[in-house]
């Protein structure tokens, strides 16, 4: 018994233009008609990563409530280390002056 060779999917739709449709999509992806976006404005970075999260209350983490948030007030304040790495090294820091936080 032979085997009837069939052919792929992609093949298939290839036939059918699909392929043109694809590239339209990826140039206008890649090459948009917008220009470049509009300059945000100067973020101010937090003495208090943790204030939000504290405000919640205390975790759900029984018996363990101590330690648990030390270990989360050390990953808020290294996200907010990073974050205002990332803010001074785009030219992003405000100064109390500047009204327009994000």
């Amino acid at each position: 018994m032979s085997k009837r060779r069939r052919q792929s999917r992609t093949r298939r739709l290839g036939d059918v233009g699909i392929t043109s449709e694809t590239e339209r999509a990826s140039k206008d992806f890649w090459h948009g008609p917008g220009g470049l976006p509009v300059t945000p404005s100067k973020v101010q970075i937090t003495e208090d990563a943790a204030a939000v999260i504290r405000s919640l209350g205390e975790p759900p983490l029984t018996g363990q409530e101590e330690v648990a948030e030390h270990y989360f007030d050390a990953v808020y304040q290294r996200s907010v280390t990073l974050a205002s790495a990332l803010a001074a090294a785009a030219e992003l820091v405000g100064d109390d002056e500047d009204d327009s936080t994000v």
